[in-house]
């Protein structure tokens, strides 16, 4: 069985939850095959804001269920899965790019493992994922183009200093962000976590697992990006940014977005 380190309190916290709350609605113990936390806890990164994250594993439910609960103070997020539901997952992530079970692999503390099943199944995933992961099927031209036309609105709203030109502004960066990381197959993240991801290499290794053939954006890529991000006052800076950010994206295309003709269904 992986032997990875939570804090003390915490566990004692989730072997208290499991004995309240989760072991007594499992009315047939030879039901359950897996129980495991994973997250910021495992990780090293928890804050006072963060959740525990717990993952409950049987060998039948009708159904998944995800849930959360107010405990000794603590927000416990868990999800409780049959085991056909996990494997699936496993190769759904790995046809999205998502390194979910990659990183459970490299970071899930297991309060229970029968037979370490749940540890070498995600061992298989990471291993699948890294063979199979699959470039989304997306017609990225169409995508530049739609972003163009977004800067070109974002450009007449700084014009009439329009008050929705930030969530405008940012929308846009996340368009590009998602576009780049879909085109050269990298790993999928949560919008909110890119800025730490691209800037933070052991929070990399941790969130998407060291463990995952993914790289991450080129150093330019990088670079433009956090300067999209850092700045958010000066909005003409802002918009010149932005343009920059795109211009480089520009590169990795054909099509000029100014200038075209796509064919589609």
């Amino acid at each position: 069985m992986p032997t990875k380190n939570i804090d003390e309190s915490t566990k004692a916290i989730l072997d208290e939850f499991l004995e309240k709350f989760i072991y007594p609605s499992i009315l047939d113990k030879d039901n359950l095959l897996g129980v495991i936390t994973y997250g910021s806890s495992t990780t090293g990164f928890s804050s006072k804001n963060s959740d525990i994250d717990l993952l409950i594993i049987l060998n039948y439910a009708e159904k998944s269920t995800r849930s959360v609960k107010l405990f000794k103070g603590r927000k416990i997020e868990y999800f409780i899965k049959p085991i056909e539901k996990f494997l699936s997952e496993g190769v759904k992530f790995a046809k999205t790019n998502c390194p979910s079970h990659v990183a459970l692999e490299q970071n899930a503390y297991f309060l229970y493992d029968r037979n370490d099943l749940i540890a070498n199944m995600l061992k298989a995933d990471a291993q699948f994922y890294n063979e199979n992961r699959s470039k989304p099927n997306l017609d990225f031209n169409i995508k530049l183009v739609q972003i163009e036309n977004r800067i070109a609105s974002l450009k007449n709203i700084l014009e009439r200093n329009g008050k929705e030109f930030h969530m405008v502004y940012f929308n846009i960066l996340e368009m590009i962000r998602d576009l780049h990381s879909k085109n050269h197959e990298e790993a999928e993240i949560p919008f909110a976590k890119a800025y730490r991801i691209y800037t933070d290499k052991k929070y990399y290794d941790k969130f998407v697992s060291s463990k995952a053939s993914n790289p991450l954006p080129d150093k330019i890529f990088v670079k433009l990006y956090t300067r999209c991000v850092e700045e958010y006052q000066n909005k003409t800076q802002m918009m010149q940014n932005l343009q920059d950010l795109f211009d480089y994206e520009k590169n990795h295309y054909s099509i000029n977005p100014q200038n075209y003709e796509i064919d589609y269904l």
